[in-house]
């Protein structure tokens, strides 16, 4: 197997992509958003950049297609070299642990800070994107339930459909709590006025 200098985990992700579907840059970049960037973002900087240095390693090819209505374009595969550093990579990374930053429940910590009024506002913000990604992947799921090429995507999606709806419930509880709380620190703080 041939060997490789260390990829980051965005390289092996837009690596993974690429081996999907031979693409532009931003046909990948739509092609992530509407798939692993539901579970991995992306962006299209983050794309690009690993696009050319995938390829300069010789991961990837570059084909530069000539289009009448439209500018050329760019369309990268993957090479052989490249399907093997992804499958060792796949096969073999560690996992590692589940971090994510989520400036969301970093205000819900210092949330005794807050307005009751503003945090209500921003317990409704949540919830409405949370309800708008979750409806999206249960689309997803059920469009991919007929395809069964598609079961190992279908399975991601369905992971994110359950955090999601975990997410809903999770504010569902956490609601009451936090403003009963807020409301009982306002209380406090006027009776030592």
């Amino acid at each position: 197997m041939a060997v490789c200098p260390r990829l980051s985990p965005t390289a092996h992700v837009v690596l993974g992509l690429v081996s999907v579907r031979p693409a532009a840059g931003h046909e990948l970049a739509g092609f992530a958003a509407r798939s692993v960037g539901l579970i991995f973002p992306l962006t299209r900087s983050h794309i690009y950049s690993e696009l050319d240095r995938l390829r300069q390693l010789g991961l990837l090819t570059a084909t530069d297609v000539t289009q009448e209505r439209s500018p050329n374009k760019r369309v990268y595969e993957v090479t052989e070299q490249g399907n093997e550093v992804l499958k060792k990579w796949l096969e073999e990374a560690p996992i590692g642990s589940d971090r994510q930053r989520n400036l969301f429940l970093v205000r819900i910590f210092f949330g005794d800070r807050m307005a009751t009024g503003r945090l209500g506002e921003l317990l409704d913000e949540y919830e409405r994107a949370a309800r708008a990604r979750r409806d999206h992947l249960a689309d997803i799921v059920d469009r991919l339930g007929s395809r069964p090429e598609a079961t190992y995507r279908r399975v991601a999606a369905m992971f994110g459909l359950r955090r999601e709806q975990a997410t809903l419930d999770w504010i569902a509880e956490a609601r009451p709590l936090l403003i009963d709380s807020l409301r009982a620190d306002a209380a406090a703080r006027e009776a030592q006025c």
